[in-house]
């Protein structure tokens, strides 16, 4: 025990601990956690809650910077938004307000409400967008969505990407569903599979 909060293992002598943490470690000195934050939490291993009621619950070298943060698991994660979560996976970053990423590797949420489920590579950029899984894809329009795939791009809101390999929409509420490098430019207009396909006419389905 001492003043500040508990710690069970071993204590960092180069951690500034926080007023009502907790640290559970074990292994030695090396690697003990860091709850910096006040009234912060860490298990695992090399962990550190530098933000208000953050908290670590495991893993290898994550940190949980931002008020309310989380990092569940993983290696090398870092959730520095307000209210972000990661949930496992490694080197993956949640920085926007209430963003999260559920695992994968080097992905990250960057605006309010991104989300990235699994893949790696793979960015959340546009408020309320979201990548599931895939490989280096990104999603930057608002409330844009892309579902698997690699290296495909949603740039206009509300727009989205299912599989296929460097996709583009970029019209507002354009669709693009597999295929090879093909793009959805017009409002709403469709993609359907096929291979550099480019369509420009609002409402429509190519090919």
């Amino acid at each position: 025990r001492f003043p500040k909060g508990v710690v069970v293992g071993y204590k960092s002598e180069s951690c500034s601990y926080g007023e009502a943490t907790l640290s559970v470690n074990g292994g030695s000195s090396k690697d003990a956690n860091c709850p910096e934050g006040d009234g912060s939490v860490v298990f695992g291993y090399l962990n550190t809650a530098s933000g208000k009621w953050a908290t670590v619950l495991g893993g290898y070298g994550n940190t949980a910077s931002g008020m309310l943060a989380s990092v569940l698991g993983g290696k090398s994660n870092t959730a520095f938004g307000e209210h972000s979560t990661i949930s496992a996976g490694s080197e993956n970053y949640a920085s926007g307000l209430f963003s999260s990423v559920s695992g994968g590797s080097k992905n990250t949420a960057a605006n309010s409400g991104s989300s990235v489920s699994g893949g790696s590579s793979c960015n959340a950029v546009g408020v309320l967008s979201s990548v599931l899984g895939g490989s280096k894809n990104t999603a930057n329009g608002g409330n844009s969505a892309i579902v698997g795939g690699l290296s495909s791009v949603s740039k206009g809101r509300y727009s989205s990407i299912v599989g296929g390999i460097q996709n583009t929409a970029t019209g507002q509420s354009a669709s693009v569903s597999g295929g090879y490098r093909n793009t959805a430019v017009a409002k709403a207009s469709v993609v359907a599979g096929g291979r550099q396909t480019k369509n420009t006419r609002p409402y429509t389905i190519l090919p």
